[in-house]
């Protein structure tokens, strides 16, 4: 058996749950391989704390206060359910936002161009015509 399969057998080793060949092999095993035999140590100490801590009893009524809280649980709106959940991701998605909103109104702020053309530069159309003769009597001399 590979190694794999001894340390699947560990616990139920530690629990007295497996047949006396099982044990035979594990214990060969454990004699050559050092990993499994960490592991083993590893939980023997894992169990010798649980027998070790006090066992408690519950308090009363302890049952029927826990099925009431279920029933009230059941009651509750699906989202109500799964609101803790998404909070994270809602807030996440909100600062996005805000992040986006702040950066178009930064560069709406700082790099505006204005569109208002000021009033000396603005030609109407019988100005701007005599300003296209001009310049072709100036290049080609006055038209016939």
């Amino acid at each position: 058996m590979s190694c794999k399969k001894f340390r699947i057998l560990l616990s139920a080793y530690i629990d007295q749950e497996i047949t006396k060949d099982e044990e035979r092999k594990l214990l060969e095993h454990l004699e050559t391989c050092t990993v499994c035999a960490r592991e083993l140590e590893y939980l023997e100490q894992i169990k010798r704390i649980f027998l070790l801590k006090e066992r408690k009893e519950p308090q009363e009524f302890f049952e029927t206060r826990l099925f009431s809280r279920i029933k009230d649980i059941r009651k509750r709106p699906a989202w109500r359910a799964y609101l803790p959940v998404f909070k994270k991701s809602i807030l996440v998605v909100l600062i996005f936002f805000l992040l986006i909103a702040g950066w178009v109104s930064y560069k709406n702020f700082f790099y505006f161009r204005g569109t208002e053309v000021t009033s000396d530069l603005l030609m109407d159309t019988q100005l701007e015509r005599n300003f296209e003769e001009e310049l072709l009597e100036i290049y080609y001399g006055p038209l016939g």
